[in-house]
């Protein structure tokens, strides 16, 4: 018999503690002050941080996910080490460690998919998996509130790098029939604005509108009359949460293009996007809604740097 492949909790120790009772004392707490579960949510957002910035966001994105009658988990996230484009990255490991348990992979769904079209979907190496934290911050969540009620989902990580809009609707082509499926849940993990030099990215808004965004360099700021620089990237990161959750694709490009904002799921939200568009309509119940929004810090000077973590989900 052919020994398993696990994917190692290789962030456990550093991005989250790698105790298993203390883990599960604080994610319990994380979702103990959250969102109650709210039925029927089957898809989720939320960032993937270490605990000590994402942990409340991400007990407010795991808070409402409704894991009834789930079987698998479809897991969209960046790529934050390696770059490829024509295909998406998924695990060719039988199983993801946790420091609560193992995650069962969905072997025979991907290899569907693989199946399916061989060019689109390919597997990554161990080393390539365990680098990524995209998926690993979420493990842990997923397997707690899902083995509290006694539910064992199968999970598909996919991890998308370069993309143009035909990529990203292929891709969406490919997952729909499985998303159509009530038995799929769907998450995309994502952290939203990262704003400092050290990420390349000081847009700011003075007056909290998009027809003024420039470079916090070329601002008079700080002045009584203009927006703090955190307040700016708040309004920044809602406009981008209120344009998803209209539904619209081609808004969220829009917006993408004009703000240059560093959302670094911005393609797997693309993904999701589209597959959800037929369903929803501006005034719909299954429109994504957001129930979560932090900072890693207040931003008060062009030389300080945060990230920004939000938490939503929709009943498809």
């Amino acid at each position: 018999m052919t020994k398993p492949v696990i994917r190692s909790a290789s962030h456990a120790g550093t991005w989250y503690t790698s105790n298993p009772e203390t883990l599960k004392t604080q994610i319990g707490r994380f979702l103990n002050s959250a969102t109650e579960r709210v039925p029927g949510a089957r898809v989720v957002v939320g960032p993937h941080a270490g605990y000590s910035y994402s942990g409340p966001i991400l007990g407010k994105t795991y808070g409402t996910l409704d894991p009834t009658g789930i079987e698998r988990v479809f897991i969209m996230g960046p790529s934050h080490h390696v770059y490829f484009k024509g295909c998406v990255l998924t695990t060719d490991c039988d199983y993801y460690d946790t420091p609560l348990g193992k995650l069962e992979v969905d072997k025979d769904v991907i290899n569907e998919l693989i199946e399916d079209d061989p060019k689109l979907f390919k597997k990554m190496s161990l080393e390539v998996d365990e680098d990524e934290h995209s998926f690993e911050l979420h493990m842990p969540f997923l397997r707690k509130v899902t083995n509290d009620l006694g539910i064992h989902p199968k999970i598909i990580p996919i991890m998308i790098s370069a993309t143009d809009e035909n990529f990203e609707k292929r891709v969406a082509k490919s997952l729909k029939p499985y998303f159509e499926d009530k038995s799929n849940a769907f998450i995309v993990s994502t952290d939203f604005c990262h704003w400092g030099s050290r990420f390349s990215y000081i847009a700011y808004t003075p007056t909290g509108t998009l027809t003024d965004i420039e470079d916090i360099s070329k601002s008079k700021h700080p002045s009584n009359s203009q927006l703090p620089i955190y307040k700016s990237i708040e309004f920044l990161d809602r406009a981008a949460m209120k344009t998803i959750s209209t539904g619209s694709y081609r808004s969220f490009k829009d917006y993408m293009y004009l703000t240059d904002n560093t959302i670094c799921g911005a393609k797997p939200l693309g993904v999701l996007m589209l597959m959800m568009q037929d369903s929803i309509s501006e005034t719909s119940k299954h429109s994504l809604k957001w129930n979560g929004y932090a900072q890693s810090s207040s931003v008060v000077s062009s030389r300080d740097s945060s990230v920004s973590y939000a938490s939503g989900y929709a009943v498809i």
